[in-house]
């Protein structure tokens, strides 16, 4: 592990979230490893405070994404911006004040029906993915609560893929 991993580590004072750390760094450097056919130890995965971490040493360019919520990590990396979200699907007596921090009034406006749950998951899960799919400089601009995702994800310049099932929303948002 990098000096600035090692670092965040120490930072951590959560076992769960230890251990989902080490896991999800395992799993970057296996897919590193597989995709680019060099040694499990050759990269240089530096994290960045109030930022995604880097991979400074990739042959290639390539776009890559990172998630996990309670033990289960996802990481994806593709030619193209991607961003992929996980979170665990549970009831929340807040759900309608957490989604006035992210969701957009018509997206509001779906809530109340019996499916509100999932659909308030899905629809978190598709903006963190597609926020986590920009440039660190659209990042800055954007606000999710301004953004319809649906209608963006469906309509042109992005796609996704959904796995949500009982347990988790699953969603992956990459650049047509």
């Amino acid at each position: 592990m990098s000096n600035s991993e090692v670092k965040r580590l120490s930072d951590i004072s959560s076992p769960r979230r230890k251990r989902e750390y080490l896991l999800s760094r395992t799993l970057i450097r296996y897919a590193l490893k597989q995709v680019f056919a060099l040694p499990f130890n050759h990269w240089d995965i530096i994290e960045c405070n109030g930022a995604r971490f880097r991979i400074n040493n990739l042959p290639t360019p390539v776009f890559y994404s990172l998630s996990h919520s309670d033990g289960e990590i996802s990481f994806v990396m593709a030619q193209k911006a991607i961003g992929i979200d996980i979170e665990v699907i549970k009831s929340r007596k807040n759900l309608r004040e957490l989604a006035q921090q992210f969701m957009h009034v018509n997206e509001l406006n779906c809530l109340g029906t019996p499916e509100e749950v999932l659909y308030f998951y899905r629809t978190w899960s598709a903006k963190e993915a597609y926020f986590k799919a920009l440039s660190g400089e659209n990042q800055l601009s954007t606000v999710l609560s301004e953004i319809q995702i649906w209608p963006l994800l469906n309509n042109g310049g992005w796609q996704q893929t959904d796995l949500t099932d009982e347990h988790f929303s699953r969603i992956v948002v990459m650049q047509a």
